[in-house]
């Protein structure tokens, strides 16, 4: 398994452009042309999309983690996320991952902690990154998560129905990685450009993933 990290500091948002190939590409209602010129629509289901699969498959590598009898961090969200079906090679898979995992949520604490006023930070993630939830940010952070919606949308039901909160004086945003301009929808929400902002992304096989 190859693991990429991405992690970087900014005083203003990268534009679209930018954003945009470090991140999966929409895959939702494909078209498919056919020889005689006519076309179909794929319609996603939650066992055909590959976005919800990959995000599924690392919750359970966070789960899996979480469950050893000496983990590199403890994510007590993870297991909403995981059906009793999901099969994976964890020896194989977990320890980078796991290692990459462990080394952003240590280096985006520290990088806030030494923020004065207003913590930016910007998760562009798989969708069920439960970093806003389980770490513990300081007061007057605000999180924005670029992510698929429907991904997201789903998590979000998941973690509201085991009562997950973000710390207090946080607050939390999504911006729908299907949005065509981010950056404007990103001050759109808030983001303060002139200020100091934390960036991360964690890559594995290819596809921007969250933990």
């Amino acid at each position: 398994m190859q693991c990429a990290l991405k992690f970087a500091c900014s005083a203003a948002p990268p534009s679209s452009a930018s954003i945009a190939p470090l991140l999966f590409s929409n895959t939702h209602n494909k078209k498919k042309k056919l020889r005689n010129g006519c076309s179909i629509r794929a319609e996603l289901s939650d066992d055909n999309d590959p976005l919800l699969q990959a995000a599924i498959n690392s919750a359970s590598l966070r789960f899996h983690e979480t469950h050893r009898q000496d983990p590199l961090f403890i994510d007590p969200y993870a297991g909403c996320f995981v059906s009793t079906h999901t099969q994976m090679d964890m020896e194989t898979k977990a320890k980078q991952y796991c290692i990459a995992t462990k080394f952003i949520d240590d280096k985006l604490l520290s990088t806030v902690n030494h923020m004065d006023g207003l913590k930016q930070v910007v998760l562009l993630s798989d969708g069920m990154d439960t970093r806003p939830y389980r770490l513990n940010w300081p007061s007057s952070t605000i999180m924005f998560d670029i992510s698929p919606l429907r991904v997201f949308q789903k998590a979000a039901e998941k973690l509201d129905g085991v009562g997950a909160k973000i710390p207090q004086r946080c607050l939390f945003l999504h911006v729908p990685l299907e949005t065509p301009n981010i950056q404007e929808t990103l001050v759109t929400k808030g983001f303060n450009g002139t200020r100091p902002s934390v960036w991360a992304i964690q890559v594995k096989n290819g596809y921007p993933d969250a933990c």
